[in-house]
């Protein structure tokens, strides 16, 4: 999630939240009005004013001023409404209901505009204003009294209103929580140059393998770029890192169920089960090496040849998975010595 999509998720939660309580607040006005409760009317007026205005403050990107301004319009409105219908309509669950809202909020404003909006001191106020107002209508009274009838029907629309707002933000936060928590996994677990997995992704994935006893007919081939430290001296790192890029796109076209792994620097791995044993293997590898040394590789004008060498071994019983990947490394070790640009098996 780059930050414009942060931008626009902030953007649609807070034009839902606009226009649900704009909505909520046209049917405060049509109530207060027909029931001739002056203070709350004229209240409800300003509402609609402010969350008509809300929308050009969320066009402009204004979040934090936006968040600050239908803080205070809650707090005000609800505070009113306790005590002029009295505890028994349910307003002060917004309070409540507020701290959901303040805290979505105050993510999206350290994400994109790298500070808080002050989450906690609002929610605070919130919950101060709460036990006030019911202290005020348990003992004054309701300045308007409203019908037992009246007052449950209330005390059930705002209920729900209340759940609907909790409801949608909390569980927007638990989606984005999962999504960062899968993205940070794919980060630490995937090359970032290539997209490929990395070694420590793959070491653990032998080993699991390895733990479940299925490590029957897999072998382990390292792939390395001849002479890599000569093109990044000869032609710049830029062009080492389109290389790079270049040979994960043909390991990963050859090599079929294998799992191909960035495993450093000019290094490659594939690892996987081979049930055509060593001749299926070398075909594999031989396909992979022979593509490489037949491609012209083009970089800002330059034409580059490469060639790699690849050290391959089979699993064999009781081998940990050290010593079967220095195994393979050892073939590796071997063919760079005795000419390059070959397989080793």
């Amino acid at each position: 999630m780059k930050l414009s999509s942060d931008k626009e998720v902030a953007m649609k939660s807070l034009r839902f939240l606009n226009t649900f309580l704009l909505c909520v607040h046209i049917i405060f006005f049509l109530f207060f009005g027909w029931n001739r409760i002056t203070i709350m009317t004229i209240m409800n007026m300003f509402s609609i004013i402010t969350y008509a205005a809300g929308f050009w403050l969320i066009k402009k990107q204004k979040t934090n001023y936006y968040i600050i301004v239908i803080f205070l319009e809650i707090m005000i409105h609800m505070f009113l409404s306790v005590l002029c219908t009295g505890e028994g309509c349910g307003f002060q669950l917004y309070f409540i209901g507020c701290a959901a809202i303040i805290f979505y909020a105050d993510y999206f404003s350290m994400r994109l505009a790298k500070r808080h909006i002050g989450g906690i001191a609002m929610s605070v106020c919130s919950a101060v204003l709460y036990f006030i107002s019911l202290r005020i209508a348990r003992g004054r009274g309701a300045i308007y009294p409203i019908g037992e009838g009246t007052q449950n029907s209330l005390m059930t629309m705002n209920s729900m209103a209340v759940f609907i707002v909790c409801i949608y933000f909390y569980s927007m936060l638990t989606s984005i929580a999962n999504y960062y928590e899968e993205e940070l996994s794919r980060q630490a677990n995937h090359d970032k140059l290539t997209g490929l997995v990395n070694r420590f992704y793959l070491i653990d994935h032998l080993q699991q393998v390895y733990d479940e006893g299925r490590m029957k007919d897999y072998w382990l081939a390292i792939v390395d770029i001849d002479d890599f430290k000569m093109i990044n001296d000869r032609f710049g790192h830029n062009c080492g890192d389109f290389v790079l890029k270049s040979m994960t796109s043909i390991i990963e076209s050859c090599c079929g169920d294998l799992t191909a792994c960035r495993w450093g620097g000019e290094e490659f791995v594939m690892v996987g089960a081979m049930a055509g044993g060593l001749e299926a293997e070398t075909a594999i590898l031989e396909t992979v090496r022979k593509t490489v040394a037949e491609r012209e590789f083009v970089y800002d004008g330059n034409r580059i040849k490469l060639t790699i060498t690849i050290g391959a071994a089979p699993y064999t019983d009781h081998q940990t998975i050290d010593e079967w990947i220095s195994a393979a490394d050892e073939k590796l070790y071997a063919g760079k010595h005795s000419g390059k640009n070959r397989i080793v098996i």
